[in-house]
């Protein structure tokens, strides 16, 4: 039993000489690794867009799994800065530096002093006081430093140390020191 469909493809093979049947058979052999080198790169650049795909999901699981893992901490240290701002609810930063410096004797030091205040995320401000210091010693100001840094609610943001120009042997100093305050709180003096 013969197949009539084929019929006429082995009477078109038998007609056409054999140097036209061979450049049939090479066209129609470059037409098919043609068409596998077209699937396969299309294979391999789909599975590379895919593996970039799988890389940036991971990069962000691993990004909220590290967020996850610090949050138990985040938490631990927001409640000990509630504890802090529960235990002096009336503490303004320009009346303590005021103290301070009553108290480490360099009122007369002080050229320039400077409050302000930002609102922050959730229910903060931070209250920034910015103060400048002439014909200091590097002692002086390791026990400004030193009182400061004991204080659970001050820290230091930037600390600037020149030289003096108008004494030998002391220096000038620019101070920004920081607080937390409740935002209901309305006053920083």
């Amino acid at each position: 039993m013969t197949l009539t469909f084929l019929e006429p493809i082995k009477n078109f093979i038998n007609k056409t000489d054999s140097k036209t049947f061979s450049y049939y058979m090479i066209g129609y052999a470059a037409g098919c690794v043609i068409l596998c080198i077209l699937i396969i790169f299309y294979y391999y650049r789909s599975v590379g867009a895919l593996q970039r795909k799988i890389k940036n999901i991971n990069s962000s699981r691993e990004g909220v799994l590290s967020i996850l893992e610090k949050a138990p901490s985040v938490q631990q240290q927001r409640s000990m800065v509630e504890e802090t701002l529960a235990k002096d609810t009336d503490f303004k930063i320009g009346g303590y530096f005021k103290n301070l410096l009553i108290k480490l004797n360099l009122r007369d030091k002080e050229v320039a002093e400077e409050t302000s205040t930002a609102d922050l995320e959730e229910n903060y401000r931070r209250s920034e006081l910015s103060a400048k210091f002439e014909d200091m010693s590097m002692r002086e100001l390791a026990e400004l430093l030193q009182e400061i840094e004991q204080n659970s609610r001050i820290a230091t943001n930037r600390l600037e140390i020149t030289q003096s120009k108008k004494k030998p042997r002391t220096i000038e100093v620019s101070l920004t020191i920081s607080t937390l305050l409740p935002k209901i709180e309305s006053s920083i003096t």
